[in-house]
């Protein structure tokens, strides 16, 4: 029966949260990355709605209705009806699909930036969630620990080798009271952040989510190869973008130095028998006033080609120096992690050993066993936040590149 109820429960039990799986669902789900995709569908559009052909303008006329009675010499009376197209040439249509185009780039670029976010954010709360658990799992276990030491207390005070062994019950009990309060607030926090994780993922925010499974940690590439990438993330791509827009827009300008084309048809219909006619007309604007307006509107987009231009160097400058600064600390917390692993957490669960076996045989204080509880869960808390930095550091140098870097 204790079998079946313990499949059970294995099957009810959510299932383990990957990083891979939840950035996948990120990636579709996230409120801002649908935002920012629903953005860039509009102004994909935009590109057919730019440079598109006027519509053409009709209009009905009569000439030479009479007023009075008609005599010999009136003039017959006619309708004319005119269509005027306005036509967009030089090559102005196209240039404006190129702006848009362009536009349609920077747009893409911001979608690239807003799913890095997400994904990154996503990313620190999947290890905030598995630090929660570490936390209570280091909680559970110096809880059993000073459980061993109230049993060890009460044993010495039973064989009278204690003095003051009912103050070392009392203060492990204290403790232990202090430990269970601090595990009773860790369940909210990670109520705290299933809530923004399912948020993140397109669920309900209630939904429950299963123990973390940490990816496998890989050795960190070069950073030359890292800040490779510097040239290559969304805030570059972008102010590329506004240059290519910013060049096209100054083309534009330049045309406008050439007349507007309309061409009229006209149909005549005479109603007094005279045969109909037909007419052809063009007509072109004049661009007199080019110092006012043409002028300087080409001076205007060789500014914003410059201010371009300008903007791609210093994010790419930014993005060298960021991710030089997140693989370094990338770096650092990767030895912490290390030094705790290998060294510091082992060495201290030895000396607690030790100090506690002493205690037991009487030949040791209880402040001083205590004391190494606390040093160890403390070590123990200090690998934990490591863990967390070194994770979310290395995702940090994705998103800032905006690119897959890290194998």
């Amino acid at each position: 029966m204790l079998s079946f109820i313990a499949a059970l429960i294995v099957i009810l039990a959510p299932a383990p949260l990957r990083l891979g799986d939840l950035l996948t669902e990120v990636d579709r789900n996230a409120p801002a990355v649908d935002v920012a995709r629903a953005d860039l569908a509009v102004q994909r559009a935009a590109v057919d709605v730019a440079g598109a052909w006027q519509d053409p303008s009709v209009s009905v006329m009569s000439e030479a209705i009479p007023l009075a009675a008609m005599t010999d010499e009136s003039d017959p009376v006619m309708l004319a009806y005119r269509i005027s197209q306005p036509l967009n040439l030089f090559g102005r249509r196209d240039i404006a699909k190129r702006i848009a185009s362009s536009d349609v780039r920077r747009f893409e670029a911001g979608v690239r930036r807003v799913r890095w976010d997400a994904r990154a954010q996503a990313v620190r709360l999947f290890y905030e969630l598995w630090m929660i658990d570490e936390m209570v799992r280091i909680v559970d276990e110096q809880l059993a620990l000073l459980a061993r030491m109230r049993e060890a207390a009460l044993a010495l005070v039973r064989a009278g080798m204690g003095g003051m062994g009912h103050h070392d019950v009392l203060r492990a009990e204290s403790e232990m009271a202090a430990m269970e309060a601090e595990r009773a607030s860790f369940a909210d926090e990670r109520l705290a952040i299933v809530a923004m994780l399912n948020t993140l993922r397109g669920r309900a925010p209630t939904e429950p989510v299963g123990a973390v499974e940490l990816p496998g940690a890989g050795a960190l590439p070069h950073p030359d190869r890292i800040v490779a990438a510097a040239s290559r993330t969304p805030e570059v791509a972008a102010a590329r973008a506004m240059k290519e827009s910013a060049v096209a827009q100054r083309e534009l300008a330049q045309r406008m130095y050439l007349p507007m084309v309309m061409l009229d048809i006209e149909y005549e219909q005479k109603l007094d028998g005279m045969p109909d006619g037909l007419g052809l007309g063009v007509s072109v604007t004049v661009p007199l006033w080019w110092w006012d307006r043409q002028r300087n509107e080409v001076a205007m987009a060789r500014a914003m080609e410059r201010a371009a231009e300008r903007e791609t160097v210093a994010m790419t400058a930014m993005a060298d120096a960021e991710l030089r600064m997140a693989w370094s600390r990338a770096r650092a917390a990767e030895r912490r992690v290390t030094a705790l692993e290998n060294a510091a957490i082992p060495k201290l669960r030895e000396t607690l050993i030790s100090i506690e076996t002493a205690y037991v045989a009487g030949t040791e204080k209880f402040i001083t066993l205590l004391d190494a509880v606390m040093e160890l869960k403390a070590l123990e808390a200090a690998r934990a936040e490591a863990v967390v930095r070194r994770g979310v550091l290395r995702y940090e140098l994705q998103r800032i590149a905006g690119n897959q870097v890290l194998p």
